[in-house]
């Protein structure tokens, strides 16, 4: 499954599925972390919780617990939370600051302060 994310320039992340059960890989990435405002009436259509960036997705287990206790804090259930990647081989921390903050404008996701 894929998703595309973006209102000036697409982007088509793949999914990484459940963020409980996900093992990220090593590699550098522009990531989300999703959920599903009405699973029942819309199955498919995921709501952006936080748009990250990393040189190593691997790496990431720390920001991502942090994102995991933000959700916890406002009520969610760990359960609901998906992942989606959008790799970036060759790519330096400009050039993924660059996506990410751009998703980030045009999504304004919770966990990244909006």
């Amino acid at each position: 499954m894929s998703i595309s994310w973006g209102r000036t320039q697409r982007f088509k992340f793949t999914s990484g599925g459940a963020l409980l059960v996900w093992r990220a890989p090593e590699m550098p990435a522009v990531y989300s972390i999703t959920y599903k405002q009405d699973a029942r009436n819309k199955p498919k259509s995921h709501t952006v919780f936080y748009f990250g960036e990393s040189a190593d997705l691997s790496k990431e287990e720390h920001s991502i617990g942090q994102i995991l206790a933000n959700w916890k804090s406002s009520g969610g259930i760990i359960d609901d939370l998906f992942v989606f990647i959008y790799p970036m081989p060759g790519s330096s921390q400009y050039d993924r600051s660059l996506v990410q903050r751009s998703l980030v404008n045009d999504y304004l996701p919770r966990a990244n302060g909006y």
